[in-house]
């Protein structure tokens, strides 16, 4: 019987790879701390973190996912008008 590796697992896979690294579908809905059926809406709608299509299989490269990240605002309230995320260790 296959056991699914823990978030953490993955988080740390991911954590550690060089930024060319890919992962798939379920390693990144770890990272972003969401469902893979959101990653797939995303997908269908244009949206999210751009992928690479490989025959049926569906790859995402680190590089992509932490420009991703960056791009997004931060928000500490609903009045807030949000900050990007710095991603650079001062």
């Amino acid at each position: 019987m296959n056991k699914k590796p823990s978030r953490l697992y993955l988080l740390n896979e991911f954590e550690s790879a060089p930024t060319s690294a890919l992962f798939n579908q379920h390693t990144l809905a770890a990272v972003l701390d969401c469902s893979t059926q959101l990653l797939e809406r995303n997908r269908w709608e244009g949206k999210g973190v751009p992928y690479l299509k490989i025959g049926r299989k569906v790859l995402y490269r680190k590089s992509n996912v932490l420009s991703f990240l960056q791009q997004q605002k931060i928000y500490r309230s609903t009045g807030d008008e949000g900050e990007f995320l710095s991603l650079v260790n001062d």
